[in-house]
């Protein structure tokens, strides 16, 4: 299923100042560290939720089913609510699927309760525009997003030279990650 962010996240899971102390920085000092840091949050963050399939922070997404089925998986979750449904017809028009004509089942599914009989274009039949994320981050997420963000701030080039051979730092992140991660038939 095809998606995009419409709307991202106004705030971040972690803020500066948690990272800062993670990190042992000085937490009033933002003149050197402060554009170093704030990019790494957000890159945790999309680096997470590429891993998991989940949205950390509250975000607006749209997405495209390839049909119109009764139950939908989103392609991003947990489902937060549906803000809208939209089919576009073979000839081209557009018809909405209303509030009473669907439900959010689980936190990834959206189950639509009455199917309209209806011929739908080939591309990108269906819209759903719906927010997704966490209303309270998983502490485990939150330290993978941790860990990733010490080990870039603390390595940030792609390799190490010197005495030591060069090797890829292992992530631990991932391990935590693994554990919210959603699997796809």
């Amino acid at each position: 299923m095809d998606y995009e962010v419409r709307e991202p996240p106004k705030a971040e899971p972690l803020t500066l100042d948690e990272v800062k102390i993670w990190l042992r920085t000085i937490t009033g000092d933002t003149v050197e560290d402060e554009p170093v840091i704030a990019p790494l949050i957000t890159a945790a963050r999309e680096f997470a939720e590429n891993v998991t399939g989940q949205a950390l922070a509250g975000q607006t997404i749209a997405a495209w089913p390839e049909a119109l089925t009764e139950m939908m998986r989103m392609p991003l979750g947990p489902v937060g609510n549906v803000l809208g449904m939209t089919l576009t017809l073979e000839d081209g028009t557009t018809q909405t699927i209303h509030d009473g004509d669907y439900i959010v089942l689980s936190s990834d599914d959206v189950y639509v309760i009455r199917m309209p009989n209806v011929r739908l274009r080939a591309v990108r039949p269906v819209e759903i525009v719906y927010t997704a994320g966490f209303t309270e981050l998983p502490k485990a997420l939150r330290q993978a997003m941790l860990l990733l963000i010490a080990h870039w701030y603390t390595n940030r080039e792609a390799v190490v030279t010197g005495n030591v051979a060069a090797a890829e730092v292992p992530m631990a992140a991932r391990t935590l990650l693994n554990q919210y991660k959603r699997w796809w038939c």
